[in-house]
């Protein structure tokens, strides 16, 4: 059975943003859904976002791990608290990425040094989720990193447009449902 995790659209601009986003319609409790189930979700999640090969996901879903899927979800809520709500962040940021660096060693590759995984493990996935989303807040404005206008998506964007003034994280989604809204609030009058 294919993962509903697979099939997310990403939208976010960002890996690490929509890893924020496999929870959908967080302002409203009556249509939450988590999409990170069970390891394998998460596993289809990395691979569906470019962040695992198809061989890399066999491989750690080998190592099912549900230690490792508790650990993302703590580190995704971590994110979307401090991407969400302008807070500092959480010290389970720091944590899960230095614990991913230690898996890491610096390893020449041709004319280049870079930092490279010792081994594919069970931790992996959240490993190259975590690098990224540091990678990501180091080298990005954190105004940059946006709220859908529709407060019960939940869901985070990278704004990148010329005026730095996008408000959904899809025209199309939680935009045309605004601009209905507003038409029939506006034809009831």
């Amino acid at each position: 059975m294919r993962s509903a995790a697979a099939e997310l659209d990403l939208r976010g601009g960002h890996p690490a943003i929509d890893f924020v986003n496999t929870v959908a319609w967080r302002g409203d409790p009556a249509r939450r859904v988590d999409y990170l189930v069970d390891y394998a979700d998460l596993v289809a999640w990395c691979h569906h976002a470019g962040l695992l090969t198809k061989p890399e996901s066999a491989e750690v879903l080998a190592r099912d791990s549900r230690a490792v899927l508790l650990q993302a979800k703590r580190f995704r809520e971590a994110l979307h608290e401090a991407w969400a709500d302008g807070g500092q962040p959480d010290a389970v940021i720091g944590e899960t990425y230095m614990s991913a660096m230690r898996r890491r060693v610096l390893r020449a590759t041709g004319d280049a040094v870079d930092w490279v995984e010792r081994e594919l493990t069970g931790q992996t996935p959240l490993d190259r989720i975590a690098i990224s989303a540091v990678e990501l807040v180091t080298r990005t404005p954190l105004s940059r990193i946006k709220g859908c206008g529709d407060h019960e998506c939940g869901w985070l964007f990278l704004d990148s447009s010329h005026r730095q003034n996008r408000r959904w994280c899809s025209a199309a989604d939680c935009g045309n449902r605004a601009r209905a809204r507003r038409h029939y609030e506006r034809s009831r009058r």
